[in-house]
């Protein structure tokens, strides 16, 4: 089962890295074009700024997740590290699940935000604030996925010893 969770967790992080990849580079060129066209041309782009302050806050939503599976979120390692091993686990379990608990909090409270800022941009009338609060959504959802994808890999070793070289 674990390697099958492994399997499905690689592949939609693969997609996930190269979709914020893509974005990013988006975001920097229009950053760029922005600054090129305010400074050397005196004729500011108008839409950058509001786009690129909405797709940085999705972002970093939708790039919760893809932290967690690198283990790239914040951890206060000081305490956990001096734990026993399986206290450790159960620690892991217990602070996945607090985290999987604030997620669905947060994902349930997304469709009555998504109805208060049912408007266009300003600058780009044609683009909705709902498709970056989408990325939102989308980024809880997958943080849930690979906090539940960690929680089977504790349980699945949590008789396991602990590795030789580790205390």
């Amino acid at each position: 089962m674990v390697k099958i969770i492994d399997k499905i967790e690689e592949w939609i992080t693969g997609i996930q890295k190269y979709f914020l990849i893509l974005v990013l580079a988006f975001m920097a060129i229009a950053m760029f074009a922005g600054v090129i066209g305010r400074y050397v041309f005196n004729s500011p782009l108008a839409w950058t700024e509001e786009v690129l302050s909405n797709m940085q806050g999705a972002l970093a939503f939708f790039g919760i997740g893809y932290c967690w599976h690198y283990k790239a979120h914040t951890r206060v390692l000081i305490l956990h590290d001096k734990l026993p091993l399986k206290v450790r686990r159960i620690v892991d379990i217990l602070c996945d699940g607090i985290m999987i608990y604030c997620l669905i909090r947060l994902l349930m409270t997304m469709p009555k935000y998504m109805k208060s800022k049912s408007s266009f941009l300003v600058s780009l009338r044609w683009l909705h604030y709902n498709v970056f609060n989408t990325f939102i959504v989308i980024g809880f959802v997958m943080a849930v996925m690979y906090i539940v994808f960690d929680i089977i890999r504790i349980i699945a070793k949590f008789n396991d010893p602990e590795p030789a070289g580790q205390e």
